[in-house]
C-alpha cells in the first residue's frame, strides 16, 4: 500500500472515530439527524435520500468556504469517478477526449483519437460532434454525464452517432479498452504518438513536461529522464506549466529523484500549526547531480507543482523561470462517503516549503506578500492574455500526431524557442555556466 493510500485510510478512520465521539458531545449532531428523520417522515414533497444527504453535506461545505477554505468539496457519484481515475492515470474507454463548443454548446471531438485506441481506427476525427452515446442524444446532458456514459468497462461495447464536418452523420460501434493518460510528455510527437524530448535547435537540452500529478508520475519521470541520461542530454527544462496538482505522494516522489539525500521536500501542518509531517530525501536520487535543471512555471501551476518547484528551487538544484505560480499551499484528503459511491474533498492541513514559508495564498492576499513559486532573479516571462493565448494554441497544435488547421495570422514558428519565451529563457539559463540558484 502507498504512503498517500495508507495515509488517507488512517486518516479516514481518525475522522470516522471524531465524529462518532462528537456526535456524543455535540448536540448539532443529533439536531442534524433529528433534521433528517423529520423532513424525510413528514415533508409534502419527500427527495431521495442521496439527495438530502448530498444536500447536507454541499452545506456544510459551503460552510468551510464562506471561511476561506476554497478548495474542500464534495464530490457526488458521477464526479467522483472520473477524478478517481484521473488519479489512478487509467479508465474503461475509447480514446477520445471532449468539451463543450459554441452556442448551444455541443459536444466535440478536441483533438486527434489517442493512438493505439479503438477511436484511433475508427471514423471519428478532432472537430467531429458527438451526437449520441449508447442512443442517448447529448445535447442537454452537461460533459460529465457525456463522459460518464463513454466510460465504462474494458471489453464492453459503445455505440457513438457523430456529426463531422461536412454534416454527415454516422453510427457506428467500439469496444471499450484500458485507456492510459500519461502524464509526463515531450517536445513533439513521433509518427507512432509517442514523445521526442531533445530540442531540435538545443539537443542537449530536453523538455520534459508533468502535465498532472497522478499514480504513475514517479515512474514515468524515472523512465523518461533514464531515456535522457542515455542520450547524454545534459539539461532538461521540467515543465508544471498549466497543471493543477494531484497527489502529495507524487510530488514527493519526484522530489525524491532529483534531490540529493537528506535534502528537504515539504512538510505539512495542522489546525493549530503544529508540523504533521516533514518530508525529506532518504537517499541521494537517482538523479540528483545530473542533469543541470530548470522548472517553468505559471499562474496556473499549483499544489503539488508548487511543492516540486519550491523543493528544487529551495535546495539550489534548479532555476524556476515564467510566471509566478497559483499559490495553493493546502492538502486536501479524498476521504470516500456512501460506501465510496462519492468523495468529501477536505482541506486537513497547509504545506510549507523547505525554506519555511507557506505557498498558500489567502483571499485578497497582497502582490507583494510571500505567496506562490516566483521565478529566479533575471528569468520571469510575464505573458499578457493575447500572448499566453498563442502560445496555448500553438502548443495545443504541436501536440497533434497529424497538426490541424493551424492559426492563419501570424503563423506559428516551428521552433519552440521562438513560440516559448519562457523556454527559451530557460534554455538560456541551462547552457550557460551560471550557477544554480542559491538555497533559501
Amino acid at each position: 500500500m502507498s504512503r498517500r493510500n495508507l495515509t488517507m485510510l488512517l486518516v479516514a478512520l481518525a475522522i470516522g472515530l471524531l465524529c462518532a465521539a462528537r456526535a456524543e458531545r455535540n448536540p448539532y449532531a443529533r439536531y442534524a439527524s433529528e433534521a433528517y428523520g423529520l423532513i424525510d417522515g413528514l415533508a409534502f414533497e419527500q427527495p431521495p435520500d442521496d439527495q438530502l444527504f448530498a444536500g447536507a453535506v454541499g452545506g456544510m461545505v459551503r460552510v468551510l468556504r464562506q471561511r476561506g477554505d476554497e478548495h474542500s468539496g464534495f464530490l457526488e457519484p458521477r464526479t467522483a469517478e472520473p477524478l478517481r481515475a484521473e488519479m489512478r492515470q487509467h479508465f474503461g474507454g475509447v480514446g477520445v477526449r471532449v468539451g463543450l463548443e459554441g452556442e448551444p454548446p455541443r459536444v466535440v471531438v478536441v483533438e486527434p483519437p489517442q493512438p493505439g485506441t479503438p477511436a484511433y481506427a475508427s471514423p471519428i476525427r478532432a472537430g467531429d460532434q458527438i451526437t449520441a452515446v449508447d442512443g442517448k442524444p447529448t445535447g442537454k446532458l452537461p460533459l460529465e454525464a457525456v463522459v460518464a456514459l463513454m466510460r465504462g468497462k474494458a471489453g464492453e461495447p459503445l455505440t457513438l452517432t457523430v456529426r463531422h464536418a461536412d454534416g454527415v452523420e454516422e453510427t457506428f460501434q467500439l469496444v471499450r479498452e484500458v485507456i492510459r493518460v500519461p502524464s509526463v510528455v515531450g517536445d513533439r510527437r513521433t509518427e507512432d504518438g509517442g514523445w521526442l524530448y531533445p530540442l531540435e535547435a538545443e539537443p542537449r537540452v530536453a523538455l520534459v513536461r508533468i502535465t498532472s500529478f497522478g499514480n504513475l508520475t514517479v515512474d514515468e519521470l524515472e523512465k523518461a529522464l533514464t531515456q535522457l541520461a542515455k542520450q547524454r542530454v545534459e539539461a532538461v527544462v521540467l515543465d508544471v506549466r498549466g497543471n493543477a496538482g494531484g497527489p502529495l505522494d507524487a510530488a514527493v516522489g519526484v522530489g525524491e529523484l532529483l534531490l540529493p539525500g537528506g535534502a528537504p521536500i515539504v512538510s505539512t501542518r495542522g489546525r493549530d500549526g503544529e508540523v504533521l509531517a516533514a518530508y525529506q530525501t532518504e537517499a541521494d536520487g537517482p538523479f540528483s547531480e545530473k542533469p543541470k535543471l530548470a522548472v517553468l512555471v505559471d499562474g496556473d501551476s499549483a499544489s503539488a507543482s508548487e511543492i516540486v518547484a519550491a523543493a528544487l528551487q529551495d535546495n539550489g538544484r534548479a532555476v524556476v523561470v515564467g510566471e509566478r505560480s497559483f499559490g495553493k499551499g493546502t492538502v486536501q484528503h479524498l476521504l470516500p462517503l456512501e460506501s465510496g459511491r462519492s468523495l468529501l474533498k477536505l482541506t486537513v492541513a497547509s504545506f510549507w516549503r523547505p525554506s519555511g514559508v507557506n505557498i498558500h495564498r489567502l483571499p485578497g492576499a497582497p502582490s507583494d506578500a510571500p505567496w506562490g513559486v516566483s521565478p529566479d532573479a533575471g528569468l520571469a516571462t510575464p505573458l499578457d492574455d493575447a500572448q499566453r493565448k498563442a502560445w496555448y494554441e500553438w502548443r495545443r497544435q504541436r501536440d497533434l500526431v497529424t497538426p490541424q488547421t493551424a492559426p492563419a495570422e501570424p503563423a506559428a514558428p516551428a521552433d519552440p524557442l521562438e513560440a516559448d519565451p519562457a523556454l527559451a529563457a530557460a534554455v538560456k539559463a541551462l547552457v550557460s555556466e551560471a550557477p544554480a540558484s542559491p538555497k533559501r
